[in-house]
C-alpha cells in the first residue's frame, strides 16, 4: 500500500518532504530541559514514545510517497496504548470527539505545529476537554500505510487517561 500523492493530502505531503529534513533533525537532536514554547513534548513513561513516533520516515516507491515506520513501532499496531501530546482541535468547541494530537505546543510562535510523524488523529469514544496543557489519551493505535489526508497514525477508540 502506498499514499497517492495526488490532490490536496498530496499537495499538503509534498510540501511537508521539502521541509522534513530539518524537522526530523531537530526532533532527534538532544533536548534540553522541555519548554512549551519551543521543544518537542518528551517521552513519558507509560506513553508510546514522541522519540519512537517521529521516527517515520517518508519513502518514495514507484513516484508515490508513504510512511516508512520503525521496526520497533510495528508490534504496537492495533493494540492499546497511550500517547500524551498537545490537543489541537479540527473543530470550534470545548470538548471533542476527533482531534490531532502533537508533540508540539500549538502556543509556540515559531514552531511549525508538526509533519504526520509528529501527530496522531484521535478518534475518541466520548468528548475530550480541551486543554492548552499536554493530555493523556489510551485508544487502540492504527498505523496508517496509505491515508489519504496523509496521516501517520491513528488512535481509535480513544478517552482521557493518566500515566502509569
Amino acid at each position: 500500500m502506498r499514499l497517492d500523492v495526488r490532490g490536496r493530502s498530496g499537495a499538503w505531503l509534498a510540501g511537508l518532504v521539502l521541509g522534513l529534513g530539518s524537522g526530523l533533525a531537530a526532533a532527534q537532536a538532544p533536548q534540553p530541559p522541555h519548554d512549551p514554547q519551543t521543544s518537542m513534548l518528551p517521552d513519558a513513561r507509560g506513553a508510546v514514545p514522541w522519540s519512537l513516533l517521529s521516527k517515520a520516515a517518508i519513502r518514495k516507491v514507484d513516484g508515490k510517497l508513504g510512511p516508512d515506520f520503525p521496526a520497533a513501532l510495528r508490534p504496537l499496531n492495533g493494540k492499546p496504548v497511550k500517547v500524551q501530546g498537545y490537543i489541537l482541535p479540527l473543530e470550534a468547541g470545548q470538548v471533542h470527539r476527533r482531534f490531532l494530537l502533537s508533540a508540539w505546543s500549538p502556543s509556540c510562535p515559531f514552531c511549525l505545529t508538526a509533519g504526520p510523524e509528529a501527530m496522531v488523529e484521535v478518534k475518541a469514544k466520548g468528548a475530550v476537554k480541551y486543554s492548552l496543557e499536554p493530555v493523556v489519551v489510551q485508544g487502540r493505535l492504527e498505523l496508517l500505510e496509505n491515508d489519504p489526508a496523509g496521516m501517520f497514525y491513528r488512535l481509535v477508540d480513544a478517552g482521557p487517561s493518566a500515566l502509569d
